[in-house]
């Protein structure tokens, strides 16, 4: 994990791929997966850049692909922000890729020419949509929560995201509240969600553990996808 002339950042920076498939017998369900953690800023944004192709897919196939920041913050308001790749597909499915900063809190650094920390991680996503839907269609917010070397201690950290003893927020505080079991990976709000909730101004919020993955990895998962 670490070289012997390599520094420790103070950040590191995660690229999520996030897919709504137009597809999707339950409607447009946002797929999320982490392609990777980097060491720095310039290296995350260029396996952003060519993440989409990195996972097996192909230029020709988007009716919509766009990485020019200027087009890109006009898509903020309705695509969600820190969105470095959108791209859509011939039947409307819609590709983001985001790059998400945190705290290099774990010491996290790597020998790799191309900046990626190479252990394998667990993140804690939150995604929040703002109108009531148990579809998590096209989002405003998606970002992460924490990143942990061990899938039970994200786990336990995603199980309160959305609850502050300090605040008085408890899980009563929403209209609605819904954990996945002990021995459960989702609670039936899609893939990986640990935890849903409904805001009193009806804002749903989405908390799931996401496994970070190799592109060839999300390339095999995705190989049934017909674009």
């Amino acid at each position: 994990m670490t070289g012997n002339a390599q520094s420790i950042p103070d950040f590191i920076y995660h690229v999520m791929l996030a897919v709504s498939q137009s597809k999707a017998p339950d409607g447009q369900r946002e797929k999320i997966r982490v392609l990777g953690t980097y060491t720095s800023t310039s290296k995350a944004k260029e396996a952003a850049h060519s993440g989409l192709f990195n996972c097996g897919y192909e230029r020709e196939w988007f009716s919509t692909f766009e990485t020019r920041p200027e087009a890109l913050e006009k898509l903020a308001a309705s695509e969600g922000t820190g969105l470095a790749v959108y791209a859509v597909a011939a039947d409307g499915s819609k590709f983001r890729i985001r790059i998400s900063t945190s705290p290099n809190s774990l010491q996290l650094t790597t020998d790799n020419e191309d900046g990626r920390v190479r252990i394998p991680l667990y993140y804690v996503v939150q995604t929040n949509v703002p109108y009531c839907s148990h579809e998590r269609k096209p989002t405003h917010e998606t970002h992460i929560e924490g990143v942990f070397k061990s899938y039970a201690e994200a786990r336990a950290r995603a199980s309160t995201v959305l609850l502050s003893e300090e605040d008085g927020i408890t899980s009563s505080s929403y209209q609605d509240y819904c954990e996945a079991g002990e021995n459960e990976r989702d609670c039936e709000f899609g893939e990986n969600v640990i935890v849903h909730a409904t805001g009193g101004n009806e804002e749903n919020y989405f908390v799931s553990v996401v496994t970070g993955q190799e592109p060839e990895s999300v390339r095999l998962c995705e190989a049934s996808l017909r674009i």
